[in-house]
């Protein structure tokens, strides 16, 4: 996939940036910047360049990502699953492993930092996250077992800064977007207005709604099939969103309304059990 990546300078001066490069689980080519650099090093596993900029200018960096899912199963997984996820760097670094702060993009353009021990990747944000809701990263394309992020990650983000720990820093680059036009969020467009109109009486019928089903279908459909497998309650929830959005277009169902409703309680009041402490198996 190709990728945009910008900065947009608040002083006029030299910047430092961090430049996408070949790591694992991802591989970056046909790099092209919009400025020169005035200089390009490497150091701690970051690829640097500086750029003389003015106040206000745009830097952007075009390039070519192939991104690969790393899955490990390292000796200190088991252990860190007896203890709260905050603790996990502090703890692996009181044993001796080397670890450090990584930051960069998950693949929606989401920000997100995370951690590397011994080069394996250390996630515990994403773990915790999807311990509460195994459908958070569905819009990724992706519904991995929160355990994954012990060693490993979804193949759906971009590194572009290791700092050491517990340090902080920024990855300095402001936006991550996709190259090229994506239909879905046109596509979502067309269903929630064609939405809208069938609730204050114009029907509109289901055709508007049907190309979003298709292209959520083509994107989320094996994740999806995926959760249900390991957590059939959070699957059912955008099941029955969508089939009741899609009778509002017709036939109205308020009993498919209300099931969606009762489930997105149940699904917030009580987190998944695959959250820290409970049985890993079901998210």
């Amino acid at each position: 996939m190709r990728l945009l990546l910008r900065f947009r300078a608040p002083e006029a001066g030299p910047h430092l940036l961090p430049l996408p490069q070949d790591l694992p689980g991802q591989r970056v080519g046909e790099l092209v910047l919009s400025h020169r650099a005035e200089a390009a090093y490497e150091a701690g596993g970051t690829l640097w360049a500086r750029f003389p900029l003015g106040e206000g200018e745009v830097l952007e960096a075009r390039f070519r990502l192939e991104a690969s899912p790393l899955r490990s199963a390292p000796p200190w997984r088991d252990l860190l699953l007896r203890e709260p996820p905050e603790a996990w760097p502090g703890i692996l670094a009181h044993r001796g492993h080397r670890v450090e702060r990584a930051l960069g993009f998950l693949l929606s353009g989401r920000p997100h930092a995370w951690f590397l021990v011994d080069g394996l990747p250390l996630d515990p944000l994403l773990f915790q996250e999807l311990g509460e809701n195994p459908a958070r990263l569905l819009p990724l394309g992706v519904a991995p077992d929160p355990t994954l992020y012990l060693g490993g990650h979804e193949g759906k983000r971009l590194l572009l800064l290791r700092t050491p720990w517990p340090g902080e820093a920024e990855p300095s680059w402001q936006e991550l977007h996709p190259l090229g036009l994506d239909p879905l969020p046109l596509a979502r467009g067309l269903a929630f207005t064609a939405l809208g109109l069938s609730a204050l009486g114009f029907p509109t019928g289901p055709w508007p709604y049907l190309p979003y089903l298709g292209l959520l279908a083509l994107r989320q459909g094996r994740p999806l099939k995926e959760l249900f497998l390991r957590s059939p309650r959070f699957a059912l929830e955008s099941l029955f969103f969508h089939a009741f959005a899609l009778s509002v277009t017709t036939n109205p169902r308020p009993e498919l309304g209300l099931g969606y409703l009762a489930l997105f309680l149940w699904n917030r009041l009580r987190p998944s059990s695959g959250a820290p402490g409970g049985s890993p198996e079901e998210a």
